[in-house]
């Protein structure tokens, strides 16, 4: 059965650095947490501005705020058809994040240095000439 998500991803920045956080996918798998931005999906009849500001306060537990978007993206999974917008977005606290069970860990990092850390090429792809 074919199917559409839609979803948004926060690439948070602060004093030319980047978040990433560790997020966990299965313990059946050799590396089962990859580092990723804060991402995930808008529910049924909800903004997706108001969805990202909610996807911050839930992985970080701080509040954030949108600077612009960034771009848009579109992958295809299975049948299923992942669309997206990514924005640029800012915290006030970036040291002392509230994770939740599912986030490992977090760590800012300059541009230079997404290809060691982000795995998904996917996400690489997107970001390639891209205005951060």
């Amino acid at each position: 059965m074919e199917r559409t998500v839609f979803k948004v991803k926060g690439i948070i920045k602060k004093s030319g650095k980047y978040l990433l956080v560790k997020r966990w996918y299965d313990d059946r798998i050799p590396e089962p947490f990859m580092w990723e931005f804060i991402d995930g999906g808008v529910h049924f009849g909800e903004d997706p501005n108001d969805a990202m500001i909610r996807l911050i306060a839930e992985n970080l537990g701080v509040e954030g705020e949108i600077v612009r978007p960034a771009y848009t993206w579109s992958v295809l999974v299975g049948e299923t058809h992942i669309v997206g917008i990514a924005y640029i977005c800012s915290v006030e606290e970036y040291e002392n994040f509230n994770l939740p069970e599912e986030l490992g860990d977090f760590a800012w990092v300059e541009r230079e240095e997404f290809e060691d850390y982000i795995d998904n090429m996917n996400v690489m792809r997107d970001l390639q000439g891209k205005e951060l």
